[in-house]
């Protein structure tokens, strides 16, 4: 979702009339505190393993005195280039699924899914519901949720806290499919719209080394316990948790003092405006494990959002999970400035390989040959064959070494040295996770900003 709806709907939080008379705020339910991010990394149990309750009464929301949206104005997911209104599930503020879950407010969307904020009448506690797209055939995520949840559920590593909880999976039956849902544990932003929002500038250099920090350790769990490549490492899929559920009540009240405004699609069908509110500590969590792969190489096949492929991805080469320790890299540089690293686009604005692979020599250096090697046919189409000069299908960039490049820091000599050690030509020269982690960038903080930001104790 872009930054400025995201601004429109954040005023309308923070700023939205009251003077709902269905639910007094004061009887929304408070669920009690969680500590169970903070105490144990044990997955929650499925649906199935919970002791029967007794079910808390469904919330009674406003059904006036919210803003309509013109019909001729593209709200939310109809944005989306291909969009298809039918592929959608039509949720409904208030819905209940599965007798159990319902549905609060809308989080967000993509192009196989949109994102519910949920109150569990079952456990009162708050969730979110990843509800696919009918059309949605490879369900990668939650296979990969079953087989990791276990292993969550057991494990001591410390990476297993920086992990999003996977809570259940259900499908149900919409106007034109079926569509799969998954229910995670709630979480505020990521830090990709925590940054779009809040801090264009990029973040804190101490908060982006408590967020690596984070992401290094879920990804150490990721590799050693639970083998797995992510493969989809970027800001969209780290997440700020939650210390408690509490911090998410902010929303649920404002679905009653200032409903969203909506756009009727359909007698059947309304297109509701996303939420957010202002982030607050919490620990970073790893998102997102649709396009993740069992086991940890070699793999083949394309991977990974177009200017965050790993060299051997764009030269069609086996690859890895040092893959994800190249994200890691590419994230690091985009928290703490306002430019991505490499733009992946020609002169005209296209998405090239060529003038890709020319960002990275004006950064990296040259390949070394037995890089090129390893897929001499493909190498072949940007560099000449016998003396591996480049072909200059793009142009080499000038002045883009990482010296020249990073302008933010006062002393960048120790961030630079980091991303020195993980944006390498070879895969098998970039650190694992574990080693990554004591990297001396990683283990001082900076003075000058010390207590500008925080993450949390469990950031880390």
């Amino acid at each position: 979702m872009s930054s400025s709806r995201y601004l429109r709907n954040l005023t309308r939080l923070v700023s939205g009339r009251s003077g709902c008379s269905v639910t007094s705020i004061l009887e929304l339910p408070k669920y009690p505190t969680s500590v169970a991010r903070k105490s144990s990394t044990q997955a929650a149990p499925t649906l199935h393993q919970y002791p029967p309750t007794t079910l808390e009464d469904p919330l009674t929301f406003p059904s006036t005195t919210y803003n309509t949206i013109d019909e001729n104005v593209k709200a939310e997911e109809e944005e989306i280039a291909g969009y298809d209104t039918s592929r959608f599930y039509p949720v409904r503020i208030g819905e209940v699924f599965q007798g159990r879950y319902q549905a609060v407010t809308k989080l967000g969307f993509g192009s196989s899914s949109t994102i519910w904020l949920a109150q569990d009448l079952r456990d009162r506690k708050y969730v979110a519901l990843k509800i696919y797209v009918h059309t949605s055939r490879n369900h990668r995520e939650i296979p990969v949720y079953e087989t990791l949840s276990p292993i969550l559920g057991k494990t001591r590593h410390h990476g297993g806290r920086n992990i999003r909880i996977f809570l259940d999976s259900f499908e149900m039956s919409g106007p034109n499919g079926r569509h799969k849902v998954l229910v995670l544990e709630g979480t505020q932003m990521s830090l990709r719209d925590y940054k779009e929002i809040f801090r264009t500038d990029g973040f804190d250099e101490n908060f982006v080394k408590r967020a690596v920090k984070g992401l290094l350790k879920a990804l150490d769990f990721l590799h050693t316990e639970a083998q797995l490549v992510h493969t989809d490492i970027h800001p969209g899929n780290l997440l700020l948790g939650l210390d408690d559920d509490s911090q998410l009540q902010p929303l649920v009240s404002m679905a009653f003092k200032s409903p969203v405004a909506r756009k009727q699609v359909l007698e059947c069908r309304t297109i509701y405006l996303s939420k957010v509110m202002h982030p607050r500590p919490g620990p970073i969590l790893l998102s997102d494990f649709g396009e993740a792969r069992t086991g940890l190489g070699p793999h083949a096949g394309d991977i990974m959002p177009l200017t965050y492929r790993a060299p051997e991805v764009i030269m069609s080469m086996p690859w890895n999970n040092s893959v994800d320790l190249w994200s890691v890299g590419l994230t690091a540089w985009d928290l703490l400035g306002m430019n991505r690293l490499f733009t992946a686009r020609d002169g005209d604005g296209g998405m090239s390989d060529a003038a890709h692979l020319a960002e990275l020599m004006a950064t990296l250096g040259p390949p070394p040959r037995e890089f090129l090697q390893r897929n001499s046919g493909r190498a072949a189409d940007f560099w000449d064959e016998q003396v591996g000069k480049w072909k200059g299908l793009a142009p080499i960039p000038k002045n883009c070494s990482l010296e020249e490049l990073e302008t933010k820091l006062g002393d960048s000599s120790a961030f630079i040295a980091f991303l020195r050690r993980i944006l390498t030509w070879m895969p098998e020269d970039r650190p694992t996770a574990k080693v990554l982690l004591q990297d001396p960038w990683l283990m001082t903080e900076s003075s000058t900003s010390a207590k500008a930001e925080s993450l949390g104790a469990e950031g880390q």
